[in-house]
């Protein structure tokens, strides 16, 4: 069985930050290091030191864990390539630090343009940025979410407006990470996944067991500039635990992020606090940050995001009262 994990000081070193975001990967996929060694066919203790941040990791080693994370290993390779060079002898003085990941890097480039408001009416004197080409041939213009904890089963009902880069558009695919809860200690792990309205659901699998992936079939093609909408209801199996915290992280372009959580009134919890544009390694560690928010008389909070970051996590954490 594999060593627990060590935590990583970020001393902006890019062996570290190229160490963090391997971690983050992996938390992201929802395997251990015992089945991420297993399904990257190495031992757990190579992959174990891939993350460690001690040393850069072989680029056949990167790409076997990413492979087995389900990461873009286009992505991974560019990023790989670029610590190579930078820790390369011959590099320039100073080219030594941290780089940032091709996720990461800013979606939009600043070219105003007129846009439409949500209803469809005429044209406004609002502007927001031209957006390079989406990833699989979308992005996402809104994303509105309502999650009930206040209920059995818990429920999320996820509503998206989504806009084509590209023409003949046909499917989305979706992912969920649902993370085992601290106390869950039962032998499943679920998730229900309804679409109502805006197309229909052909795929549903869970390549690992915190890691559910939907494809949706669009009614009709779109072509390049059309806008589409549909809606998820997905629900935790009844009497499985939810983890404290409920956040988005964009691998498609969004702008904008709008998240409401009803918490039962009986339970309230203790902290609730809003991440930002934060590491998914973040979401984890369960330390409040500086701006935190208030359930009102009826147990509700809600925040909204806009312009938000590829590959950060934006939502809500919570501390439970029993805690």
């Amino acid at each position: 069985m594999g060593r627990p994990e060590k935590p990583l000081d970020r001393d902006g070193s890019a062996v570290r930050e190229f160490a963090f975001w391997l971690r983050d990967l992996r938390k992201r996929s929802g395997l251990t290091y015992d089945q991420l060694g297993k399904n990257a066919h190495y031992a757990t203790s190579t992959v174990q030191a891939a993350t460690a941040g001690n040393r850069f990791p072989t680029l056949r080693v990167t790409m076997a864990i990413v492979k087995a994370c389900g990461g873009d290993t286009r992505e991974w390779r560019d990023y790989w390539t670029q610590i190579q060079r930078a820790l390369d002898r011959g590099a320039p003085d100073g080219l030594e630090r941290p780089i940032t990941p091709p996720w990461a890097s800013p979606a939009t480039t600043a070219i105003p343009v007129p846009v439409s408001t949500p209803e469809g009416s005429a044209a406004t004197s609002e502007v927001k940025p031209q957006r390079r080409e989406a990833g699989d041939g979308w992005f996402t213009e809104s994303f509105t979410a309502l999650l009930r904890l206040d209920i059995e089963p818990i429920e999320a009902m996820e509503r998206r407006l989504i806009v084509a880069t590209t023409d003949d558009l046909t499917e989305l695919a979706t992912s969920v990470s649902v993370p085992r809860h601290p106390d869950d200690v039962s032998g499943g792990h679920g998730l229900d996944s309804e679409l109502l309205y805006g197309g229909s659901l052909e795929l549903r699998e869970q390549p690992y067991e915190s890691y559910f992936r939907n494809v949706i079939v669009l009614p009709r093609p779109l072509r390049q500039g059309e806008r589409h909408e549909y809606a998820l209801r997905l629900r935790i199996p009844p009497g499985q635990p939810m983890a404290p915290h409920y956040v988005y992280v964009p691998f498609h372009p969004s702008d904008h992020f709008d998240l409401r959580i009803r918490f039962p009134l009986r339970d309230p919890p203790r902290a609730v606090w809003v991440l930002r544009a934060v590491p998914t390694a973040v979401i984890y560690e369960g330390k409040p940050t500086a701006e935190t928010l208030v359930p009102d008389r009826f147990g509700e909070v809600h925040v909204s995001f806009h312009d938000l970051q590829l590959g950060f996590g934006y939502g809500l954490c919570w501390t439970e009262l029993s805690d």
